[in-house]
């Protein structure tokens, strides 16, 4: 009887009445019309979306001269776009299509909001992936976790979409279920807390590129320095340079203090800071004698005239009394060595020149003066490095005592050191 009452009126249900139909029949061939116009009518409308609508964007992009709406097109950013009109038309005409069958309006705008919800998370993650291509062809970006942004966009994107869906079916809101996953996840956390730490810290790590597969670490609370091998999810395998394989708790790698020596490969250039011990007892003003001496070295034989000439003629302006060598000013050997050991450092033809290079003094210490040496090599594999460093150091180890100086080593017996057992 309730079919008697569908669509009175229509066109189609007086069209079936004239030729002698049923009540019956009549009705349910005047809903399947209504059906069928809707259904063509969004084919009608995504034929128009495609060829039409997508046609003309096509163009606009083609005509555009910046580059961003070619990744959205190569993407099918713009084509997920227009897929939403049909859908939202036949959201708009079921209830008047359908307006004297209520009880089917409900299900059938249910189900068709389930698709649109999937509808727009195929649009967030096209355009994110569309976005994060954009990104990483960006200068200011290339160096940046864009990828990893990207996955957590679209987990974020599937779990609310999950969410929505089941607020749409079970007619509960969104927040509501959000609120519940909260309390859920307060219990999970708890149980799970080692994991999700290590997936946070993961995800840090990550984000800031603090590591990555290759890198040169070293990190002394565990005993590591070596390669990494991978980054997993809690942890961060390690070749040791002994060829030992450690494993570090990806936390410890955001909460502890580590050196990353990326920056090396980076810069292409690897740093020498290391000092020699001068004894202090040597350290003395340079003599006629010793100038003399001095002169025969190629390094810094311009040096020595020149300052010498300068000295002289400031200690005539001065009248400085020359008879005792701290009136007026000297030239020194340790002076004299630094110049010669920047000198030296300058013409090395495997140090940067682009890059800091001096000898300097430091604190003087109970043992000594130290005169650091502070360049860059152009070497950064580590057993060639080494060798330059060895090779600097047993060249100015053996030129101090030219210039009068010794390098300090503790006193042995070998040295006329005798210790007082007494004291």
């Amino acid at each position: 009887m309730e079919l008697l009452m569908i669509n009175p009126g229509h066109w189609a249900r007086t069209f079936f009445e004239s030729i002698g139909l049923s009540d019956n029949l009549v009705s349910g061939l005047t809903i399947s019309v209504d059906f069928i116009i809707l259904i063509v009518a969004s084919l009608i409308a995504d034929f128009i979306a495609r060829k039409i609508l997508m046609g003309l964007i096509k163009r606009w992009v083609i005509k555009s001269k910046v580059n961003w709406d070619n990744y959205f097109l190569e993407g099918k950013v713009f084509q997920a776009l227009v897929h939403l009109l049909p859908t939202m038309a036949i959201f708009a005409f079921i209830p008047i299509v359908f307006e004297d069958i209520p009880k089917w309006i409900s299900p059938m705008q249910t189900s068709l909001s389930t698709f649109f919800v999937y509808q727009i998370s195929i649009l967030i993650n096209r355009t994110s992936k569309a976005a994060s291509h954009i990104l990483e062809n960006t200068e200011s970006f290339k160096d940046k976790p864009i990828r990893t942004l990207l996955s957590v966009v679209q987990f974020l994107t599937w779990f609310i979409a999950i969410l929505a869906v089941v607020s749409i079916w079970t007619g509960t809101p969104l927040f509501t279920l959000l609120g519940a996953m909260a309390g859920a996840t307060a219990i999970v956390i708890l149980i799970f807390q080692d994991a999700i730490n290590g997936l946070l810290a993961n995800f840090q790590i990550t984000l800031f590129d603090l590591l990555r597969k290759g890198d040169w670490v070293t990190f002394e609370k565990f005993g590591v320095d070596g390669d990494v091998l991978s980054v997993d999810l809690t942890t961060v395998k390690i070749k040791n340079f002994d060829n030992t394989i450690s494993s570090v708790p990806a936390k410890a790698f955001v909460t502890d203090s580590f050196i990353n020596w990326r920056g090396i490969e980076i810069a292409q250039v690897r740093r020498i800071k290391r000092n020699l011990t001068i004894d202090i007892d040597t350290i003395k003003f340079c003599d006629s004698n010793l100038l003399d001496q001095l002169r025969s070295i190629e390094g810094i034989r311009e040096y020595i005239i020149e300052q010498g000439n300068e000295i002289e003629e400031h200690n005539v302006l001065i009248d400085a009394n020359k008879s005792n060598p701290v009136n007026g000013r000297n030239l020194t050997n340790l002076g004299i060595f630094r110049v010669y050991a920047t000198n030296y450092l300058q013409n090395h033809e495997r140090l940067s020149s682009n890059h800091s290079l001096m000898v300097r003094q430091l604190q003087p210490l109970n043992i000594g003066i130290p005169l650091e040496i502070y360049c860059f090599a152009k070497e950064i594999n580590w057993v060639p490095y080494e060798g330059i460093v060895s090779d600097i150091f047993d060249h100015l180890i053996a030129a101090a005592p030219a210039f009068g100086l010794k390098i300090y080593q503790a006193p042995t017996s070998r040295s006329g050191y005798i210790p007082n057992p007494d004291k």
